[in-house]
């Protein structure tokens, strides 16, 4: 059963703000003081960037609000400029050093699954990167975005798709992993995402790997709450490989490969 989640939006963010319309449009919300209220969603509005939040926990527990996840709709800006949905947990890491928030598993799993149903035609569909703030979220959350142009930010279509995958959201508890490698969209991962019955947690480009140390991937793996391991072993460099490989050997976290995600956790047959 889906506990209390709220929606955090923006009116600084274009893409935000369709969503936040959208949400009004296709939903009875009941008025609170401070946000609404539909079943278990908690809709609310500010006037600053998503990125550089900060205290989003005390000022929910001001409004007396107590979610189990935290949803950002935002938009994603790419010089591809490609049509594209698509969603990351938030953290930055510079010098062996690392802010992480926590990361809704589960819940970017199931907005994905829901988004690439009801995407508008032409439209891409992937996770990314860790990436960004907030920084310091203690409640599990995650961005929710339309890419990659104003003109997909203000379509409404697709602003009425990212809300409907949101309110369609069904959680469901899966082994977590760790991810490391790949581009910034995480093709491997993205593909397991939708292809097994696992969820990932915080996820690590190339790019991003030479920031990596043991503190950081333990802090990961915590606020993730992985138990397994996953690298896109093609995509790294050898002496990059062997690093990951040893962190994770010493926080005695599991590896598995793509073939083995594939057999021992299969999605289920449609009856």
């Amino acid at each position: 059963m889906l506990g209390e989640v709220a929606i955090v939006c923006s009116r600084a963010d274009p893409a935000s703000l369709n969503i936040f319309e959208r949400l009004l449009e296709l939903e009875a919300w009941q008025e609170e003081e401070g946000y609404r209220c539909n079943g278990p969603f908690r809709l609310l509005i500010h006037d600053d960037r998503q990125s550089t939040l900060s205290g989003l926990d005390d000022r929910l527990a001001d409004l007396g609000l107590h979610p189990e996840m935290v949803i950002f709709p935002c938009r994603h800006e790419a010089k591809a400029a490609l049509p594209w949905f698509g969603g990351h947990f938030t953290g930055t890491f510079q010098d062996g050093r690392s802010q992480l928030s926590a990361a809704a598993s589960m819940g970017l799993k199931s907005f994905l699954q829901n988004i690439a149903a009801l995407a508008p035609p032409g439209y891409i569909v992937s996770a990314e990167a860790t990436h960004h703030g907030p920084v310091d979220m203690k409640t599990p959350c995650f961005f929710a975005e339309i890419g990659s142009t104003k003109e997909q930010w203000s379509d409404n279509g697709a602003g009425a798709a990212a809300a409907r995958a949101i309110m369609a959201l069904q959680p469901k508890e899966l082994p977590v992993f760790l991810g490391f490698g790949g581009g910034h969209y995480v093709q491997r991962q993205t593909e397991l995402i939708f292809g097994t019955a696992i969820a990932f947690g915080h996820l690590f480009s190339n790019y991003q790997v030479a920031e990596l140390n043991r503190d950081i991937v333990d802090e990961a793996r915590r606020k993730s709450g992985a138990t397994y391991a996953y690298l896109d072993r093609k995509s790294l460099r050898s002496e990059d490989r062997k690093k990951i490989v040893g962190i994770l050997e010493e926080l005695d976290l599991p590896m598995l490969r793509g073939r083995e995600i594939r057999a021992q956790f299969p999605l289920p047959k449609m009856e």
